[in-house]
């Protein structure tokens, strides 16, 4: 059996080459050949009509040889085929043909002659005095009785030949057709599956670790389609790649830093902790700070998991945005004070509500928030907003911070993506907040955006359906 997708293609070319070609070939071969025949004897019979009705219009002529031979020599120059007339004893009494002079008064033994000197006519194609024959036999009358018989015939030999010729022709010309059917074949054969051996190759390349190989694209049709498809997997695959080691690096970044501060925190403690004790408090305080950054990491790489095996599950209910607004910002008011940042809210009242994840909306705000304060410089300003637009609430972060960079923008809410370069390692977090953000929303069946140019602050808004 054929595995190969070439040979399957091949032999789906070739044998329909060889099966119809020939018999359609032969079928229409043997239709003419029948279809001349039937012609022919058709005009043989016709002929032979005309010049029975002559005979037995004058019984004479069949009355002796000389009779008939003289009769036949008048019409003879007329008709292209052979013409006998024999008596009731199937004797031969005369011919057209020269060369039958030695065949008369001799009997003629044959069964479309026995057969019309019974009275009924014969015709058919057959043996001949030398070759085949396509012969019409009629009966020669007078009065109620046969008084003899009409034989005309015409050499059909040649013909055959020429048939004959035909069929070899036509089995020579499958040959030489299944021959260029079969270079054809394979020729469009290997534009299917030279590139699907590159796919294969590529294939066990990539499963190497090897992601930068590519398939050549060479052609635009279903082939080309699935190479192109193919690139943009292994480039998917890289960014994926990519994205891992970023996640590595950045894990094993914000694991290192907050473990190295505890570390000189409490090295520090321990040599102060008996001369200085507010010294000791505010490292102590330094100290809790970060185990809480640690704890967040984990939490987020914990919850990253836990997406990772199963899709996000929603507890919804009948939600007021506003208090969860509030409430959410309530939260940020220290850190605001702290940092030396106006916080600001601006809701219109009598919001609709929405059907809802409270926790996972608060996660959403918080996130948000964080990342506003986060890059708000003192005497900046957050502000969160809020309103309704036809079926949706939509809700509204912004800062008068540092602000996203244009090229930046389309990778915001891809997992991993740091930022670029230019923003201090401590601000550029793990790049897994606003992915969360956005995966959440989306299970919302809402959208969130963001409108942000460097250095002129950042907007992200996310609607929710109305309840």
């Amino acid at each position: 059996m054929m595995q190969s997708v070439r040979s399957k293609l091949v032999l789906s070319h070739l044998i329909p080459t060889l099966l119809l070609l020939p018999i359609l070939s032969l079928y229409l071969l043997y239709s003419l050949e029948s279809f001349y025949t039937q012609s022919l004897l058709q005009q043989l019979e016709n002929q032979s009509r005309l010049l029975r009705d002559e005979v037995e219009r004058n019984t004479a002529v069949i009355s002796s040889a000389d009779a008939a031979q003289s009769f036949l020599a008048t019409i003879a120059p007329l008709a292209d085929s052979r013409v006998i007339l024999l008596n009731r004893e199937a004797t031969v009494l005369a011919s057209t043909r020269v060369e039958d002079d030695a065949r008369i008064g001799s009997f003629y033994d044959h069964p479309s002659v026995q057969q019309a000197l019974r009275g009924d006519a014969a015709r058919g194609v057959g043996p001949g005095f030398t070759t085949d024959v396509a012969y019409v036999v009629l009966p020669l009358h007078e009065g109620n009785q046969v008084v003899g018989a009409l034989r005309l015939s015409y050499e059909v030999a040649d013909v055959r030949g020429q048939f004959d010729q035909l069929r070899w022709l036509v089995l020579g010309g499958t040959l030489l057709t299944a021959l260029l059917a079969l270079a054809l074949a394979l020729g469009l054969a290997m534009t299917i599956t030279r590139p699907l051996q590159q796919v294969s190759e590529s294939a066990r390349r990539i499963a190497g670790g090897n992601y930068r190989t590519r398939v050549e694209v060479r052609s635009r049709d279903e082939v080309g389609a699935l190479a192109h498809s193919f690139n943009q997997m292994v480039q998917r695959l890289e960014e994926a790649e990519q994205a891992r080691a970023r996640q590595l690096a950045a894990i094993v970044h914000e694991l290192a830093r907050p473990l190295a501060g505890m570390r000189a925190a409490v090295e520090t403690v321990r040599e102060i902790v008996r001369d200085d004790p507010v010294m000791s408090e505010s490292l102590l305080d330094g100290v809790e700070e970060e185990l809480g950054r640690v704890e967040r990491l984990v939490g987020t790489l914990q919850d990253l998991q836990r997406r990772a095996l199963r899709p996000i599950r929603l507890n919804r209910s009948r939600l007021s945005l506003e208090r969860v607004i509030r409430a959410t910002v309530a939260n940020f008011e220290p850190m605001a004070a702290r940092q030396g940042i106006g916080l600001s809210v601006a809701i219109p009242r009598g919001l609709a509500p929405v059907d809802a994840d409270e926790d996972r909306i608060i996660q959403v705000l918080t996130n948000l928030l964080d990342n506003a304060f986060k890059f708000t410089p003192r005497a900046g300003r957050v502000t969160v907003d809020a309103g309704e637009k036809g079926e949706s609430v939509w809700v509204s972060v912004a800062d008068t911070g540092v602000g996203i960079a244009s090229e930046e923008l389309p990778y915001i809410f891809q997992q991993f993506y740091r930022g670029g370069e230019s923003r201090p390692p401590e601000k550029r977090g793990m790049g897994l907040g606003l992915a969360i953000c956005r995966e959440i929303i989306a299970a919302h069946q809402g959208q969130i955006r963001v409108e942000s140019a460097n250095g002129e602050g950042a907007r992200f808004t996310f609607t929710l359906p109305k309840a």
